[in-house]
């Protein structure tokens, strides 16, 4: 697997996206995570795998911070991120709700 094969989006397609869009890419790329993760625990050695996990990881956490920066927090990691007023977040509908995409 090349890396020009596997490579996610970058960071600018991302902020073109719009709510569901991006929602479904923090999707697509969490899965991906899961999955090498998943990889990962029974071939420990694979390099290449490794150094996937590490790029999906990083383009999942900043796909997290741009939906957070601009929706509101999915996790509680990006909490900081998105909260001038704390907890003001809340009130947003959440994101399994068909009124928030």
């Amino acid at each position: 697997m090349n890396s020009s094969s596997r490579s996610p989006m970058n960071q600018a397609a991302c902020r073109n996206m719009n709510r569901r869009q991006l929602m479904d890419h923090i999707n697509q790329v969490s899965f991906a995570v899961d999955e090498a993760k998943l990889y990962l625990d029974t071939h420990p050695c694979d390099a290449e795998a490794l150094a996937y996990f590490r790029e999906m990881s990083d383009h999942r956490n900043r796909s997290l911070k741009e939906y957070a920066e601009t929706y509101g927090p999915l996790t509680i990691d990006t909490a900081s991120v998105s909260c001038e007023e704390y907890w003001n977040w809340i009130n947003e509908p959440w994101p399994w709700q068909e009124g928030g995409c």
